[in-house]
């Protein structure tokens, strides 16, 4: 189960970096222990994440915003976590781009 969970949530996350090039470099990590590297500090990301979409998500050393599921995460839950970080990002973008 959770080799089958990371290849998913892997796979998706590389899709997902790939809609928002200024914003995140690449995806990091192994089994359930993930990150994405940002490319900027990621506290303000984190914390927009967590005030404005409800996503609880760790800033991490690098640049890293770390991605630490439970073990039993299913795809449900996959689905919600990346529907909340694409709202996250597309909302961030935006916000970045009006200053």
């Amino acid at each position: 189960n959770v080799r089958d969970k990371s290849a998913k949530l892997v796979s998706r996350l590389q899709q997902f970096i790939g809609n928002y090039p200024d914003l995140f470099e690449e995806v990091r990590g192994r089994g359930l222990l993930l990150g994405l590297k940002l490319k900027m500090e990621p506290r303000g990301f984190v914390a927009h994440l967590r005030d404005n979409h409800g996503l609880l998500t760790v800033s991490g050393a690098d640049n890293t915003m770390r991605i630490v599921p439970p073990l039993v995460i299913d795809d449900g839950h996959i689905d919600e976590f990346f529907e909340k970080l694409s709202a996250g990002a597309a909302s961030f973008s935006l916000a970045e781009a009006a200053q």
